[in-house]
């Protein structure tokens, strides 16, 4: 049976009809280090765009280098989710046995915020709020940015020219396309000289 959270958070961003089921090595990794909610989600539907590439489910080998570039260092005990389309990185946090949460890394202000206190609460409220999808994931923009630039592959996302950090807008005219972990990693390279 499908969990409720799970359920809600399909509703909102429909799985694409491109997902990629992980291996069995990924899955064993998951099964120890991720809620059994997250784990449904990568067994049932896998890795890919979801709402339209609004969202994308990853392979967290795919962005752990990026991940922990940004946070100073390996730490296994976070671990990429999910990516915007504008390659801001939701990654769950197991603090210890009883606590999680899952925090957002804004590659583009260089900050990380704390987006719910429990990954329950990120399904269940934080997720499928329309003001989130709007000021977080900037859903006006990519639909802009969609029709302007055409979908998204796999490893690509949208980004800013010049980068919102050094004086670029949130404005279509400053948007191009690329390499997720190419331009994550400039943006560090950019914000941490």
């Amino acid at each position: 049976m499908e969990p409720e959270m799970i359920k809600r958070f399909l509703e909102i961003y429909e799985p694409g009809g491109e997902l990629t089921k992980p291996d069995e090595t990924l899955l064993n990794f998951g099964r120890q280090m991720l809620p059994p909610e997250i784990m449904y989600l990568w067994e049932n539907y896998g890795f890919g765009d979801y709402g339209n590439g609004l969202l994308k489910v990853v392979d967290p080998r795919d962005y752990m280098s990026s991940l922990y570039t940004w946070l100073g260092g390996r730490d296994f005990s976070k671990i990429p989710i999910m990516v915007t389309a504008f390659g801001d990185i939701f990654y769950y946090r197991k603090l210890d046995d009883t606590e999680n949460d899952i925090a957002l890394l804004n590659i583009h202000y260089s900050r990380i915020d704390v987006c719910a206190y429990s990954y329950q609460e990120f399904f269940e409220d934080y997720i499928i709020e329309e003001d989130i999808k709007e000021g977080v994931l900037r859903e006006s923009l990519y639909n802009e940015a969609l029709d302007t630039l055409g979908p998204l592959t796999h490893d690509e996302i949208f980004f800013f020219v010049p980068a919102l950090a050094l004086g670029g807008g949130e404005n279509i005219k400053y948007i191009k396309k690329g390499d997720a972990n190419v331009h994550q990693q400039l943006l560090f390279d950019l914000m941490h000289q």
